[in-house]
């Protein structure tokens, strides 16, 4: 099932080239594997990938986390390499110097735009230990319906934080579903789940009511779904739409490189 795999955080780039010198140059990433139109960064023990699309700056919403462990100097490193950070107001609480600090629970928050004005989260959680790292983060127009669309359509349980957020794992990551206004903002693929078994998968979900999406990019289109990148089964994709908008996928390909 897809609980046992991780949700890895896909952003859309106008421009490939440009976003990955953009990566280099501000967070200091270097790509683990790329190709024309793509590339793909491993973060700890998850992985975020960048894909040229003309849906580049759709998205309005927060679309990925860095989890780290010191947000104070995480945000000194990476403004010395030029980072800028946002600051909002959300009426009862607003940032200060870029950053949101919970006075309950220690947490602390920090937003960044990349070149392609994706919003990217640095959040920092006094309770977890865990190694820097990399997660998605989906938005949802009413998150009552969102919990219940990823429980009876994709067999997750989550946990809900103050009914703004709920914190799902997924295999040896994690990923947050939140309440916002700009739900359904993205026209992109938010996010994927690399499969072993794509087509297992994927008749997995059908049963729980999950329908795929059928495109046609003109040399190459889905069949039943599914979109192979040569022959055989060794790259595949699918993808479906969950209950606020977000497009996900599901892949099938070698990560060894």
């Amino acid at each position: 099932m897809l609980r046992d795999y991780p949700l890895n955080p896909t952003l859309a780039t106008a421009d490939v080239k440009r976003a990955r010198a953009w990566y280099a140059e501000k967070l200091g990433w270097e790509p683990a594997f790329e190709m024309e139109g793509f590339a793909m960064y491993r973060v700890g023990p998850g992985t975020i990938t960048i894909y040229e699309t003309q849906f580049a700056g759709t998205a309005q919403n927060t679309v990925a986390i860095l989890n780290v462990r010191d947000l104070d100097a995480t945000m000194a490193r990476l403004r010395s390499r030029g980072v800028v950070f946002e600051d909002y107001d959300f009426g009862d609480f607003k940032t200060e110097n870029g950053v949101l600090r919970s006075p309950d629970n220690g947490l602390a928050n920090a937003w960044f735009k990349d070149a392609d004005g994706n919003v990217i989260s640095v959040l920092s959680d006094p309770t977890d230990d865990s190694p820097e790292s990399v997660s998605a983060m989906l938005a949802a127009s009413d998150l009552d319906r969102a919990r219940d669309w990823y429980r009876d359509r994709l067999g997750f349980e989550g946990e809900t934080f103050d009914g703004e957020v709920i914190l799902y794992k997924s295999g040896d990551g994690r990923f947050s579903v939140y309440r916002t206004q700009y739900a359904g903002t993205a026209k992109n693929t938010v996010g994927g789940w690399n499969v072993p078994d794509l087509r297992a998968e994927m008749a997995d979900l059908r049963s729980r009511g999950v329908r795929f999406e059928e495109y046609d990019f003109g040399e190459m289109k889905t069949v039943d779904g599914v979109m192979s990148y040569g022959d055989g089964d060794d790259n595949l994709n699918a993808w479906f739409t969950d209950s606020e908008g977000n497009i996900l996928a599901l892949t099938q390909y070698d990560q060894a490189g």
